[in-house]
């Protein structure tokens, strides 16, 4: 874990000023109430209750104490989070009815090596020894066709506005959205203005990307002289 993390956390107990959380590793976590939700709060409950699930981003990580903050997760960041739970659920009820009273076992086996199910997962579609290595060769065709079956990808989106004040600005335009990326989809909208759709499999990765997209078309805008806008699109 490190900061900026963002993991779904369960809620245990609830006080007038601190809410403690439990981590997927089994660790507890502090939430302050300022970090539950902006401004003043009138109705705690309506954001933490003991056992619920909530999505959390970690702020910071001591010898003694994990803080996480509620309110600094935004609607995307959250439905990814929880898409990835409900993932990792049903494939764990598809291992159950193929592995029956292995399935424990086998899981046990597989977090000793891997932080959770989906994770194995990805590993397991790039190397299929993985399969052999964690399952009995009676289950293994059957593993297979699970592992395999396609996972949902995400999308990041950006607005962009651009203007090219040059005699040839539709073509610097075009130079500039030139990437070399088969996963990005540069759509027009209206004079000057385009949305840059990024698909991802990983939230956290796909993040990354997106950083490195945006610091490449600045350096390319600069270059071309044309004056760029970028912002992210809300759902």
């Amino acid at each position: 874990m490190e900061e900026g993390d963002l993991l779904l956390c369960t809620v245990e107990k609830v006080t007038n000023t601190i809410t403690f959380v439990r981590l997927p590793n089994g660790n507890q976590a502090t939430l302050i109430s300022s970090e539950i939700a902006p401004g003043r709060i009138k109705h705690l409950r309506q954001y933490v209750v003991p056992n619920k699930r909530i999505v959390c981003k970690i702020l910071g990580i001591s010898d003694k104490n994990i803080s996480v903050s509620l309110r600094r997760v935004n609607s995307k960041e959250k439905k990814e989070i929880m898409q990835n739970f409900k993932q990792e659920q049903a494939m764990e009820v598809a291992l159950k009815q193929i592995l029956g009273e292995n399935f424990k076992k086998a899981k046990e086996k597989i977090l000793e090596d891997f932080e959770n199910i989906l994770k194995f997962i990805d590993a397991a579609r790039k190397d299929k020894d993985l399969i052999s290595k964690y399952f009995l060769k009676k289950d293994q065709k059957s593993i297979e066709k699970i592992i395999q079956k396609k996972k949902k990808g995400y999308e990041l989106k950006l607005l962009i506005k651009m203007k090219c004040l040059e005699e040839d600005g539709i073509k610097r335009i075009k130079r500039i959205f030139d990437l070399e990326n088969n996963n990005i989809l540069i759509t027009y909208l209206r004079a000057g203005e385009f949305k840059l759709t990024l698909k991802i499999e990983e939230f956290k990765k796909g993040k990354k990307e997106m950083i490195k997209i945006i610091e490449e078309l600045e350096k390319r805008a600069k270059k071309n002289n044309c004056e760029l806008l970028i912002k992210e699109e809300k759902n």
